[in-house]
């Protein structure tokens, strides 16, 4: 009982270890396949071999959209890095040579465009971030299925990691194109623009009489954040830090007031286009692109028959391993067969 306890643990070790290569070629191929599936059931999140520590694959992908980015964009404040005097400015410019009875569209658009540039570093961050994902779950991937052949493991992270860098190019360059496109067109004819810009532009009763703040149409647009001072009461300071005491017109103070919240009011609509459009163009351009052309890719980087004899050598530590298994078991296996023999004799 004690020997044959003795002969599964060995054979066991034989069996984690793996038999010697007969076929080189066949061992690759399947090895890259299995790899490659894995890696898109990881990403799937239908993996036998799921993580219990931590989220990663698939999952840690959903929670850089959905919690590192979503939330990224909810707390960037859309008047982030824009004063009062820049507002005033743009009014004014606006305006050239002749004051004008309503408030100039263009002095709109020119300052919420600048405003969604602002968002496009945080974009190409999340990017970054999937990218840094994905390579590492090649890694983690890679290490449960090439423990036997050091020098094709390293062969195939390479080859990952290097078809993972051919989709940041032009994912990045998509994102960058859908920034462009919202700094482009500044659409007030959105049907989630709630503020029908045209209409209250028209009305110079508002403006005149101070009726601005009981118009419907201005009391359906959501006010700036509670916990942020509006714009309209930020102080100005000159160069050298002192303040500039300018007092703002009952008109100035409705202009800005205003402008401010259009911008607002604009940004919930970026913000819900690029929260559903970044993670799209990532998953399209990187990760779909990968999980489809990743064992395409290996094979024929690393289907090589001058290849075979490094890729699969082994490291020295699972060949010692391995040969003292074997040699236990032969010892095992002949112990057996002198018991065998005297029990045998003595029975006779």
């Amino acid at each position: 009982s004690t020997q044959s306890t003795g002969r599964g643990v060995q054979e066991a070790i034989i069996s984690d270890m793996g038999r010697p290569v007969a076929k080189p070629g066949p061992t690759i191929l399947e090895l890259i396949n299995t790899f490659s599936e894995e890696f898109r059931c990881v990403i799937n999140g239908n993996s036998t071999n799921l993580q219990t520590t931590e989220i990663s694959g698939g999952a840690k992908l959903f929670y850089i959209f959905q919690d590192t980015f979503g939330k990224a964009l909810e707390e960037f404040d859309p008047m982030t890095g824009l004063y009062l005097s820049d507002v005033r400015h743009a009014v004014r410019n606006a305006m050239g040579t002749r004051p004008s009875l309503f408030v100039p569209e263009i002095a709109f658009e020119m300052l919420v465009k600048r405003q969604i540039g602002l968002l496009r570093d945080l974009c190409l961050r999340v990017v970054d971030l999937s990218y840094d994902e994905l390579a590492n779950t090649i890694s983690v991937v890679c290490n449960r299925n090439f423990k036997r052949f050091d020098n094709l493991k390293v062969a195939v992270i390479a080859a990952s990691v290097r078809q993972l860098s051919d989709t940041l190019a032009p994912t990045r360059e998509m994102v960058q194109n859908l920034l462009d496109i919202e700094q482009s067109y500044i659409n007030t004819n959105h049907p989630d623009f709630i503020y029908r810009y045209r209409a209250g532009m028209a009305s110079s009763k508002a403006l005149s009489d101070g009726s601005v703040e009981e118009s419907p149409s201005f009391t359906s647009l959501p006010s700036s954040s509670s916990s942020r001072t509006s714009i309209c009461d930020q102080r100005e300071y000159s160069e050298l830090g002192k303040e500039i005491q300018h007092k703002l017109t009952k008109r100035e103070r409705e202009e800005v007031g205003m402008i401010e919240r259009l911008i607002i009011q604009y940004f919930t609509i970026i913000r819900k286009q690029l929260q559903d459009s970044i993670p799209k163009t990532i998953m399209h351009f990187m990760v779909t692109h990968l999980t489809k052309s990743l064992a395409s890719c290996l094979i024929s980087e690393l289907y090589v028959e001058e290849k075979f004899e490094y890729l699969l050598q082994e490291s020295e530590s699972i060949s010692k391993k391995r040969e003292r298994a074997s040699n236990m078991l032969v010892a095992l296996n002949e112990a057996q067969k002198v018991l065998s023999s005297l029990r045998d004799g003595t029975g006779a």
